[in-house]
């Protein structure tokens, strides 16, 4: 009875001290009185870790949740379309997964998980995961975010509309008609009732001149005949090549869509990719072709170039760059969350690529000179 009161208590403690004093100065106040005492008081706010409670949840379809999380003073604001990891999760409390933030306000964020009843972490998510309960999570990560562009395209399938919701969201937010974006979205998904966000993106739309959504059914009667959802995406968007596309779905929907854009000669600089899975087809280490000479390297973003001798480039490029003290930014090292994702500019890799767009992680050298952003 005691720990239910003093869990309640918390409940609305935490949130009160976070928009209060704020980050900083909670963090300030927190790391100079953090000792054996405080952390067994409250180890959510006296830590060393970045935490996260959810203080909400959700239904959004009948195999959709979203949790609304509150992170401790250890968070850094994120940016729409980046992700999180949470770590030591599922049954055994061993799984680590990333998700990206679905939504974003200055104290919470939100992750919004579709249910995978052959998964290990989404059916546990959605029957244990509790108001009140703990996760540990990472600090925002990824480069799926928007840069400037002032006409887009965002063109998702399933659970892949999270990222381009938070980033839809944070588009049309305080934005006058002179100053906004012109904003498509193009949505495929299985049935009326499977379309996440459904009745708020039809509202957003209703609400703002400047964004279009189509949706796009893959399960709908067999008496009912539609087109292809590439001639889907053609009839609503003619003027796709003018667009810049933010492109995230499952492997064959983003390789029909890559296939199309390559078919009209699309300009790749204007197409930006996330994945949630590896490609089925990349390339393990064994198949790497490994190349008889050096490769020189040209990172732009930095510039810097290393070179890669022979006899390393059975490595990856990141393993390559970290042995001659080269930092490059990555996550999970398994090409799963996107940290380390980056263009390509000229020259040759091998592994984890979707259009321009490399994974560092997982992706190998496989010409004498690569250029990367």
């Amino acid at each position: 009875m005691l720990n239910k009161l003093l869990l309640g208590m918390l409940g609305i403690i935490h949130p009160w001290l976070l928009k209060t004093l704020g980050r900083d100065r909670l963090e300030y106040i927190a790391s100079n009185t953090t000792n054996e005492l405080t952390q067994k008081i409250d180890p959510f706010i006296w830590t060393y870790d970045c935490k996260a409670k959810v203080i909400g949840i959700r239904q959004e379809t009948v195999d959709t949740k979203t949790f609304v999380l509150l992170p401790n003073q250890k968070f850094m604001p994120p940016i729409a379309g980046q992700h999180i990891e949470l770590s030591s999760i599922g049954p055994n409390k061993q799984a680590n997964r990333c998700y990206t933030l679905s939504a974003i306000t200055p104290h919470t964020v939100s992750i919004t998980v579709k249910l995978n009843s052959q998964g290990e972490v989404s059916p546990w998510l959605h029957e244990f995961a509790k108001v009140g309960m703990v996760f540990n999570i990472s600090l925002p990560r990824g480069k799926f975010v928007h840069r400037d562009q002032n006409k887009l395209l965002f063109i998702c399938a399933g659970s892949g509309i999270t990222p381009a919701f938070s980033m839809i969201n944070k588009l049309l937010e305080n934005k006058n008609e002179a100053e906004a974006s012109q904003i498509g979205l193009f949505y495929r998904t299985q049935t009326p009732t499977n379309t996440i966000f459904s009745s708020r993106l039809t509202e957003l739309e209703s609400a703002h001149s400047n964004l279009n959504v189509e949706l796009s059914y893959s399960r709908l009667p067999v008496e009912i005949v539609t087109p292809s959802f590439i001639d889907q995406l053609v009839s609503a968007y003619p003027d796709i090549k003018q667009q810049h596309v933010y492109l995230c779905g499952p492997e064959l929907f983003r390789n029909d869509v890559i296939q199309y854009l390559e078919s009209i000669d699309f300009d790749m600089g204007n197409l930006d990719i996330e994945q949630f899975t590896l490609p089925t087809l990349q390339k393990g280490r064994q198949s790497i072709r490994k190349l008889d000479e050096d490769v020189t390297v040209l990172l732009k973003s930095q510039n810097i170039n290393f070179v890669i001798p022979a006899s390393d480039c059975d490595k990856t490029i990141l393993e390559a760059a970290e042995e001659q003290g080269i930092v490059m930014e990555h996550g999970c090292r398994s090409g799963m969350c996107g940290s380390c994702k980056t263009n390509l500019i000229s020259g040759e890799v091998s592994g984890n690529q979707i259009g321009r767009s490399i994974y560092p992680c997982t992706a190998y050298p496989a010409s004498n000179q690569i250029v990367l952003e």
